[in-house]
């Protein structure tokens, strides 16, 4: 008999939704949402690009990078600035940003640590792979 509590997409929902609240803890103390701390991490790996470019390199929709975009620029934690010709528009971080962002990241990383205790290393960076792989045959 079929069991869904067996099928990769429900222990998937389940996990995302569990691992996606103890990021969101973990984030709270810096004043970010989850969405908010992929974006910047983003813009501080590559300063000055556009909106679409991180659209493509988070592989979301626009309109919710957009929403996202428009968020961490009335809270000041992001700046734009025109780049070359055109309406096309840079995306840099704030001093705020600059300042929080390392503490930030820490806090995530630690809160990755956790989710990964219960494995070894290896069998961490195993399901780590094995995840990358699933993730890049599922795209489309």
């Amino acid at each position: 008999m079929f069991d869904h509590k067996e099928t990769l997409f429900h222990v998937a929902s389940q996990l995302a939704r569990r691992l996606a609240n103890h990021l969101r803890e973990a984030l709270e103390p810096f004043g970010l949402h989850p969405a908010q701390f992929t974006a910047l991490s983003e813009i501080a790996e590559r300063e000055g690009l556009t909106q679409a470019e991180l659209v493509t390199r988070l592989e979301l929709e626009q309109p919710g990078v957009a929403r996202t975009l428009s968020g961490l620029e009335a809270d000041g934690w992001i700046e734009k600035a025109s780049i070359g010709k055109g309406r096309a528009q840079g995306l840099y971080l704030s001093p705020k940003a600059k300042s929080v962002l390392p503490d930030a990241a820490a806090a995530a990383a630690r809160a990755d640590r956790q989710a990964l205790a219960s494995l070894s290393k290896t069998e961490a960076a195993h399901l780590i792979d094995g995840l990358s792989e699933l993730a890049a045959a599922n795209r489309g």
